[in-house]
């Protein structure tokens, strides 16, 4: 799988999904989640994996194979999910750091049995993500717009802008930054996107986290029961919603291990999409998914790589501390470089 989509490519996925829910959802969700109080800058993520693994659990049916693992090497990375694996991993004994919330349609009934649950849990929220989830949402709540082709980020900037009345300080609104990434088609994606935050403009590696490791990432399932004389499997994981696995199989293929898959043309596309970027920055993420048809360079077994790291908090400390005056430093030279220039500007003046 190369570096196979245009520019043409993604402006129409764009054009099609803003032309669906842009004015009917997205800009009325955007201006209830502007007002809520346990929004937070997003900055404040900036370098919070140095000297960590992250975990990203997205929701594809190996996901049910590692659940396990993910049980016994708990301590050793922070785990990322979605707004359906939240539900899932929660009801298996597994609460995750984050959760990632792109979905303005998104049922409530994922999040409701565990409301209590959320409040020392973060999540990562699209301007526009269902505001069943973000109003009810106990623990802190980032919000980012995607910098998509059609350059709709600059509209919801602007509705999440700075609030500056007598209203806003009544009711203790708080005024926040919205993050602004790359758009990446789906949450799973959007999950990695989110942490590392790497494009044409910027190669520094956000959140700061020394790997990626992804499971779920399957963008495809495999065939229902007697379909075929091959390994068969849900649609999801622990979920495998009819008529949906059916109206969404649109292509039949081989994945990386030369097994019979079914995937939709959108879940194509995410797979591409993820590819390129991976590919194309050299990130560094490793799937471990073991199935599939993200075929990125590193691939390896979930268990067999979480046996040998090892986890140092004394070395996750230094490299902290480390970061702080790397970053102090860089503002000190900044702010120096202006005085320089304004003063070699005074000279002409």
């Amino acid at each position: 799988m190369g570096n196979i989509l245009s520019y043409e490519d993604v402006k129409r996925q764009s054009e099609a999904v803003f032309g669906q829910f842009g004015e009917s959802k997205w800009m009325p969700y955007t201006k209830m989640n502007m007002t809520l109080t346990n929004r937070r800058d997003p900055e404040e993520l900036a370098g919070c994996g140095l000297g960590k693994v992250a975990l990203l659990a997205a929701m594809g049916e190996s996901l049910e194979g590692h659940i396990e693992t993910i049980k016994k090497h708990r301590e050793k990375f922070d785990l990322v999910t979605c707004d359906k694996g939240f539900a899932l991993l929660m009801e298996r004994g597994i609460k995750p750091d984050f959760v990632q919330l792109c979905d303005c349609n998104i049922s409530y009934k994922w999040l409701e049995p565990y409301v209590d649950e959320t409040k020392d849990v973060k999540l990562v929220a699209t301007c526009y993500a269902n505001v069943e989830w973000t109003t009810k949402w106990r623990g802190p709540i980032y919000f980012y717009a995607n910098k998509d082709a059609l350059h709709t980020e600059g509209k919801f900037i602007q509705l999440m802008g700075e609030f500056k009345s007598f209203e806003a300080e009544f009711l203790n609104i708080p005024s926040k930054k919205v993050r602004v990434i790359p758009a990446g088609s789906n949450v799973s994606n959007a999950m990695l996107i989110f942490l590392v935050g790497i494009d044409e403009e910027n190669r520094q590696n956000w959140a700061g986290y020394e790997h990626y490791l992804l499971t779920g990432y399957d963008y495809s399932w495999r065939p229902y029961g007697l379909e075929a004389k091959c390994k068969t499997g849900s649609y999801y994981a622990f979920n495998d919603p009819k008529p949906k696995r059916f109206y969404m199989q649109h292509r039949t293929m081989l994945d990386f291990n030369g097994d019979y898959i079914h995937t939709s043309e959108n879940l194509l596309f995410s797979a591409k999409w993820m590819y390129s970027y991976v590919t194309a920055y050299n990130l560094p993420v490793t799937n471990c998914s073991e199935r599939g048809i993200l075929d990125i360079p590193r691939k390896r077994k979930l268990d067999e790589l979480l046996s040998k790291l090892k986890v140092s908090k004394s070395a996750t400390s230094r490299l902290k501390e480390q970061y702080e005056i790397c970053k102090s430093a860089m503002t000190t030279f900044v702010v120096s470089q202006d005085s320089l220039n304004a003063s070699r500007r005074a000279l002409w003046q």
